[in-house]
C-alpha cells in the first residue's frame, strides 16, 4: 500500500506496520491508524502518519533524548490498554514541534505516544505532572 505525504513523497507501507491508537491522539480521535517511520535524512526524528489521513502526521522523537531523567507515571491500566507486561516493552516517544529556528524547537513531554511494537497498539498518555511541559525546549540554551 502507499499513501502521499507532503514531506516524504510517496510512502509504501504494508499492514503489518500499521499501529493502532483505539483512543486516538487528542485532538484527532477519528484517526487511529498510523505507521511510523525514521528516514535517515531526518535522524534524530521519526514520522508518524496517519494512513486513514496522510496530512495528519508527527515527526517524534525519543523524549530521553532531551530530557534524561525523563521519567512519565505509566499505570497498570496504561499497560493494560497496550497489552503490555511492563513499561520497559514499549517505545515512547515525543511529538515535536520544528520552528523556523532549530534552537526553538520543542518537544511535549505532558502527552508521550507509547507504541507495543509487537501487538502493534499505541496509546497517547495524558500526564498531570507538573515536572513536564508541552513545550520543552530540545536544544536547551
Amino acid at each position: 500500500m502507499e499513501i502521499q505525504h507532503r514531506h516524504l513523497g510517496g510512502v509504501t507501507y504494508s499492514e503489518d506496520e500499521v499501529v493502532t491508537f483505539p483512543q486516538g491522539l487528542l485532538g484527532f480521535l477519528r484517526f487511529k491508524k498510523y505507521v511510523f517511520l525514521q528516514p535517515s535524512e531526518y535522524l534524530p526524528f521519526r514520522w508518524m502518519i496517519s494512513i486513514e489521513n496522510p496530512e495528519v502526521s508527527f515527526m517524534l522523537m525519543n523524549p530521553l533524548t532531551c530530557c534524561t531523567d525523563y521519567s512519565p507515571n505509566i499505570t497498570r491500566r496504561d499497560l493494560n490498554e497496550l497489552s503490555a507486561e511492563n513499561p520497559q516493552s514499549l517505545e515512547m516517544y515525543s511529538i515535536v514541534t520544528m520552528n523556523l529556528d532549530p534552537r526553538l524547537a520543542t518537544v511535549n513531554l505532558s502527552g508521550p505516544i507509547l507504541v507495543n511494537k509487537p501487538m502493534k497498539i499505541g496509546k497517547q498518555l495524558v500526564l498531570l505532572d507538573d515536572r513536564y511541559s508541552t513545550k520543552h525546549r530540545i536544544i536547551q540554551s
